[in-house]
């Protein structure tokens, strides 16, 4: 397993992602929309490119080009990833209104995974016919599609992220997110800079069930720079009490809590707990908490205090949009596709893997192939996303070492590091050969 998508555990607690995908795959039913960015969908059917050969290429016409994008819709956890819907209609809708792509028309044709192998499947293999790539997709169900996959090698697929790394080894599958075995240091180096070589020798984590491996790989790369766990525990999917967790640091006078994939729910009980028992940790670390709802969920701003978030992409909610254009650009595309949607990580990087597309066929002219595009794709060594997301090299597939410091202030979330603008860079990627 990878060092997955930061709300990877957010999800699969919800859903209990194993139980989830192993038995609720028995439908073999996909259903699909077509949006031509206007932010409406209707039931259709992707317009047919026919065959690659005779000088006709799949999905593209003289006015249009469709891509296809999976995502989880349906299913046990209804509207899970609607957020990666969204932000690929925001991004076609956005790039139409400045030409489309080489004066092509963006079509995007949905397909919903449902949170099931099959529909995920079936879902390939109908876009393998019709569209010129998959792009966007955000689906628990993506690791079923790897033998899918690799029987459609010409099929360029970019992920909005990568959620299960047995299809990360398939040529022709990119993601805005490489999964990558490891963890980046960064976030665990600025706090120790901060807070010196003693506090970090009394660390403590907590995970849930769903992200026991990926808590091993974080473990990894703190130790790597000197963090001793002096405490950690797996929690359940449906605890909501860690008091006797909170006693405990408390106890070993734990200065540092590594709480890096809780949910903003999880997390703001925990510094609520804390609160009551009187444990005032110096720094406590996570990645998922950076959402509007945080503050709220806490009721008192002041118990966000000991907050480090370090997120490998821009301040999207809006904080950073007076240095970074494209966080305007998106959250304003975002409200003329869907109005009155609430932004997250999910519409951001459905975005993204429109982004990353339009990167890619910029360099291939008025008449692309989809070979082409995968060559173009297996270059790209420093995608950004025009500034919202930290440098990641998606031709090789490496880790995001990059990322910003945010803490809360006064119920805001404030910039720490860099200041101004842009990422700090002041770790290193610690790989891991361990699978889970």
């Amino acid at each position: 397993m990878n060092n997955r998508h930061p709300l990877w555990t957010v999800v699969a607690a919800t859903t209990v992602a194993a139980c989830v995908i192993a038995a609720c795959g028995s439908s073999s039913k996909s259903t699909s929309s077509t949006t031509a960015a206007t932010g409406t969908t209707a039931t259709t059917s992707a317009p047919s490119g026919g065959g690659s050969s005779g000088g006709a290429v799949q999905g593209i016409t003289a006015t249009t080009i469709t891509v296809g994008q999976l995502a989880d819709v349906s299913g046990p956890v209804p509207g899970v990833f609607t957020g990666a819907v969204n932000g690929m209609d925001a991004w076609a809708a956005y790039v139409n209104s400045t030409g489309g792509i080489d004066g092509r028309k963006v079509i995007v044709d949905h397909k919903d995974s449902g949170l099931s192998c099959t529909l995920y499947t079936n879902g390939i293999k109908q876009l393998a016919t019709t569209a010129f790539a998959i792009v966007g997709s955000f689906s628990l169900a993506d690791g079923c599609g790897a033998a899918t996959l690799k029987a459609n090698p010409n099929l360029p697929d970019i992920e909005g992220s990568v959620l299960n790394p047995s299809i990360a080894s398939v040529p022709n599958v990119f993601g805005v997110v490489p999964a990558t075995s490891g963890y980046p240091t960064t976030g665990y180096q600025w706090i120790k800079d901060k807070y010196g070589a003693s506090a970090v020798a009394h660390a403590a984590g907590l995970y849930s069930q769903a992200s026991t491996f990926d808590f091993s790989l974080q473990e990894a790369a703190a130790k790597s720079i000197g963090y001793d766990y002096l405490y950690t525990r797996e929690f359940g999917d449906t605890e909501t009490n860690y008091t006797s967790d909170i006693l405990r640091m408390k106890a070993d006078n734990v200065e540092v809590v590594d709480l890096v994939d809780l949910t903003v729910n999880d997390l703001a009980d925990f510094l609520q707990q804390a609160n009551q028992q009187g444990f005032h940790p110096e720094a406590v670390l996570n990645t998922t908490g950076y959402d509007p709802t945080l503050f709220k969920l806490l009721g008192t701003n002041s118990f966000a205090d000991p907050l480090v978030f370090s997120l490998p992409y821009s301040m999207y909610l809006g904080e950073d949009a007076a240095t970074v254009p494209a966080v305007t650009t998106f959250n304003t595309w975002l409200q003329k596709t869907h109005p009155g949607y609430s932004n997250n990580l999910f519409a951001l990087e459905g975005y993204g893997g429109g982004l990353l597309f339009q990167q890619a066929m910029s360099t291939l002219g008025s008449n692309p192939t989809q070979q082409q595009l995968i060559s173009a794709l297996g270059k790209i060594t420093n995608f950004t996303g025009d500034g919202l997301f930290a440098p990641s090299n998606v031709g090789q597939k490496k880790g995001v070492v990059c990322s910003v410091i945010v803490r809360p202030v006064n119920g805001k979330f404030v910039r720490t590091d860099p200041t101004t603008s842009g990422f700090q860079c002041n770790g290193t990627f610690v790989y891991s050969t361990v699978k889970s």
